[in-house]
């Protein structure tokens, strides 16, 4: 009998999850979502550590680009899932945290840390860490969730009044833990906050990019209405208003 698995927050048997990650293989095919779409061009080198790779989407990828990737994840239902569901000869999954059983000293080329810095408490750590285990010249990718974005400014809107402001504070206060998911978001980084951690932690931002303009879901009349799809077009002209923010940063020589 095949087991069940918890992810993204919920309980799903096998076959649940099989027709889900299906769903997402054959979608990403025809319409790869833009943030992995620019995140994968700027991948380099031959050995990568893949933090926080929940179900090992990125790290098929990656492996199926030619790359020999390590993926690890602090939760064990993620890398159950990833084993069963993202498996492949050149990725090697584990339950690890990278600050309690470090790598040794530039073990990799690089390090694509996607949608996982605004879940950690001490993000400067995990900067510095990586700049420890990188090669010489080696490069950090890493993703998040913009905090310019027009969906943000759409969501400080929704709690405006004091009576929403109160009702968020005690529903976070109720919140599961070890979900991996959004309601595990303790930071929110715009453009220039997150050039300067880099920056002090060691590394030369070489790149950058703003990817997808939604999908952006509002109520109207008691229904929630998608007004922007995820890979709309709409601020291609205005970057610093889509939802992702994605950097590549050189590891610097002297730190």
């Amino acid at each position: 009998m095949k087991p069940n698995y918890y992810y993204d927050g919920e309980n799903y048997s096998h076959e649940e999850l099989k027709k889900i990650f299906e769903h997402d293989l054959k979608r990403d095919k025809e319409n790869l979502d833009e943030r992995i779409e620019e995140t994968l061009k700027l991948v380099e080198g031959k050995i990568i550590l893949d933090v926080g790779c929940a179900g090992g989407g990125l790290s098929k990828m990656l492996a199926e680009l030619g790359f020999t990737v390590h993926a690890i994840d602090i939760l064990k239902e993620s890398i159950d899932v990833a084993k069963e569901f993202a498996n492949s000869p050149k990725i090697t999954y584990e339950t690890r945290d990278v600050l309690k059983e470090p790598f040794p000293d530039e073990s990799f080329d690089g390090v694509v840390f996607l949608e996982t810095i605004e879940h950690v408490e001490n993000p400067a750590l995990f900067l510095r860490e990586f700049h420890r285990i990188l090669k010489t010249n080696g490069h950090l990718i890493v993703s998040t969730p913009n905090a310019t974005s027009i969906k943000n400014l759409l969501y400080a809107l929704s709690y405006r009044k004091k009576k929403k402001q109160k009702q968020l504070i005690k529903e976070i206060s109720e919140e599961t833990l070890g979900t991996g998911t959004h309601i595990e978001h303790i930071y929110n980084w715009d453009f220039q906050t997150l050039v300067r951690l880099l920056d002090r932690s060691g590394f030369d931002v070489v790149e950058h990019s703003f990817a997808r303009s939604g999908p952006i879901i509002i109520p109207i009349f008691g229904k929630r209405v998608q007004i922007i799809k995820g890979n709309s077009k709409i601020f291609d002209k205005w970057g610093p208003l889509k939802t992702t923010l994605i950097m590549k940063a050189r590891k610097r020589k002297s730190h």
